[in-house]
């Protein structure tokens, strides 16, 4: 079994063919993009993980099979010094089957961990290493290689760690104490501790756990190996020490050779008296090959056919919903797009990414079409998992305006909408797909959208120098919100009067703060004062509700006064190329999250004589 442990286990995958897709199970991987076009592409996929022994090495295995499947990937088991003497083959054996640069996706909970840092010095090893007193021969490195992100790192593995937590009975103030696995030195034990109880914090969100700790064991190839055994020890003795029903849950790559011979069975007998250990909870290999597939989806170049998109709008009866449908229609002749009309309910968002996900997208991109950039990002962001990634587009990728408060649409139909569907009791799964996702969108005070409605009161102007256009928009039962709202509206006048509007008598604007009665009467007065005014020496009031679609409730509001009502942003040419535009934005904002961790002098890549 030593000999095991001490040589690398590299297994080449070439395996092309389809395989069908399903939205069955939440661990179930989408094989898009894995067919032959994939299989040929520029990249090539070597995953690394630690080695285990039998068992543990099998799980992996077993994971990297059902990935492998029509890409051209391979997968490397790292030891010590000797993992060296394979890399080479697996890197030419990539090459060879048309890759023209490797990806390492890194099996690892921890980028701290010292087997990946011995993966990242082997494949940036200098070509002579003669101030170590050894002498090498070059191995050329065929292809240039980059490093996706650590399994650890991305919020499947969150969500692998929350299934466990799920497992504990009763969790309300219980004490859990998360252990893991792999460190040499002290140093590399407090910066791998510092990963999991990131990782361990994201996770016990919801669970109302009293305390959530984290102990980093160390390998068994540590120096002083009993010495620092007897120190986790005692840090779990301390971590469980003043806690009520204390819980222990492993979650690491650690030793496994068999059911008997791994790190859980040794700690079982370990943890303190009166504590529960919580075994293995839900389908890991499966989330293992949803993160291969994840981070392979995320190396690959994303085109306009193989791009899915979610059309998220508020909604309202069939006729508002087509008249969007409608509106984008010219996007779908290039783009994979589904449409959820709803405020971000996550089961209708991961209805959509399911049918992308057959639809054989390679990523997903949901539009957020909102008056504000800030409305449900919070709550898409978690259920996409960008709350652990920190690959935030609302903060990144907003085609045109930043900022934005409140969950507040733009075309009547709700307003602050807080919290997210579902709630958080029990700490609920996000969506789990093979598909990376990012959100952008939010109107704000585009100019597309002030061009649009220019255009909107141009078509009902008879005698623009006798004619006041005045913008309404829903508004927000906060004033700090609502002044936002009128800071857009500001912004869009001043963009209508330098392109054209200037020409009107005036362009007046309002919110109607509609949903918040106690405070939307001095605002219908007001817009009722606006309309009389501009009617004034044979003027003409043309009222323009500023909403993604549609009209707002200016005709019950305004009942009985003589007034123009135009339409909203949608449909317009304008529209739709605004909303390309948060594509765009979000695919670009894709792009800059692919792996892009390169590793310095592959040409220098040595093995011992």
């Amino acid at each position: 079994m030593k000999r095991m442990t001490n040589v690398l286990m590299l297994c080449v995958a070439v395996m092309a063919g389809e395989e069908a897709t399903s939205a069955a199970p939440a661990w179930s991987a989408s094989r898009a993009g894995t067919g032959a076009a994939a299989f040929q592409g520029e990249a090539g996929f070597l995953v690394v993980a630690p080695d285990r022994g039998f068992q543990g090495n099998e799980e992996i295995r077993d994971a990297f099979e059902a990935f492998s499947g029509g890409r051209n990937a391979a997968l490397a088991f790292a030891t010590d010094e000797r993992t060296r003497d394979s890399l080479r083959p697996a890197l030419e054996t990539l090459a060879r089957n048309g890759a023209r640069r490797a990806v390492v996706l890194p099996l690892f909970m921890s980028a701290a961990d010292p087997r990946l840092a011995l993966v990242r010095n082997l494949l940036s090893e200098s070509a002579s290493d003669k101030d170590r007193g050894r002498s090498r021969r070059r191995v050329t490195a065929p292809i240039p290689v980059t490093f996706a992100p650590p399994f650890g790192e991305s919020y499947l593995a969150v969500e692998v760690l929350a299934d466990r937590f799920r497992a504990i009975e009763d969790p309300n103030g219980r004490r859990v104490i998360v252990v893991g696995y792999g460190a040499t030195d002290e140093e590399i034990r407090s910066r791998m501790e510092g990963d999991w109880q990131r990782l361990a914090e994201h996770a016990a969100q919801g669970f109302g756990f009293g305390a959530v700790r984290t102990v980093i064991w160390h390998d068994r190839a540590a120096p002083d190996r009993e010495a620092r055994q007897r120190e986790a020890e005692r840090a779990l003795a301390d971590a469980a020490t003043g806690g009520e029903r204390v819980a222990v849950v492993p979650f690491h790559f650690g030793r496994k050779l068999d059911g008997m011979m791994s790190f859980d069975a040794d700690l079982k007998r370990r943890i303190p008296a009166g504590s529960e250990l919580v075994t293995e909870a839900g389908d890991f290999p499966a989330a293992l090959t949803l993160w291969m597939s994840r981070e392979a989806n995320r190396s690959l170049a994303l085109k306009p056919e193989d791009t899915g998109v979610i059309f998220l709008a508020h909604g309202s009866d069939y006729h508002w919903n087509e008249t969007m449908r409608q509106a984008v229609e010219p996007l779908a002749q290039r783009y994979k797009i589904e449409f959820v009309f709803s405020m971000a309910d996550q089961a209708l968002i991961e209805r959509a990414v399911r049918r992308l996900e057959r639809r054989g997208a390679q990523a997903v991109v949901i539009v957020r079409v909102f008056g504000l950039a800030d409305a449900f990002r919070e709550e898409i962001e978690r259920m996409i998992g960008l709350d652990v990634e920190g690959r935030s587009p609302a903060r990144v990728a907003h085609a045109s305006h930043g900022g934005g408060h409140g969950h507040d649409d733009s075309h009547g139909q709700g307003g602050d909408h807080g919290g997210q569907h579902g709630g958080t009791a029990g700490s609920p799964a996000r969506i789990r797909s093979s598909l990376p996702m990012i959100s952008a969108g939010g109107v704000e005070a585009d100019a597309l959208f002030a061009r649009v409605l220019l255009d909107r009161a141009r078509e009902l102007s008879r005698e623009p120098g006798r004619e006041t256009v005045i913008l309404t928009a829903h508004g927000s039962g906060d004033d700090a919100k609502n002044g936002h709202w009128l800071k857009n509206l500001e912004a869009m006048t001043a963009h209508m009067r330098s392109n054209g509007g200037a020409a009107f008598r005036a362009i007046r604007f309002a919110t109607w703060r509609e949903d918040w009665p106690e405070k939307r009467a001095p605002w219908i007065a007001k817009v009722k004062e606006m309309v009389t005014e501009a009617a004034r020496e044979e003027g003409r009031a043309i009222v323009i509700p500023a909403r993604t679609t549609g009209q707002g409730p200016e005709k019950e509001f305004l009942r009985g006064l003589d007034f123009e009502l135009g339409s909203g942003f949608a449909p317009h040419p304008l529209f739709a190329r605004w909303v390309e535009r948060q594509i765009s934005a979000g695919v670009a904002a894709l792009g800059r999250d692919a792996p892009r961790d390169t590793v310095s002098a592959l040409t220098g890549v040595t093995a011992p004589r």
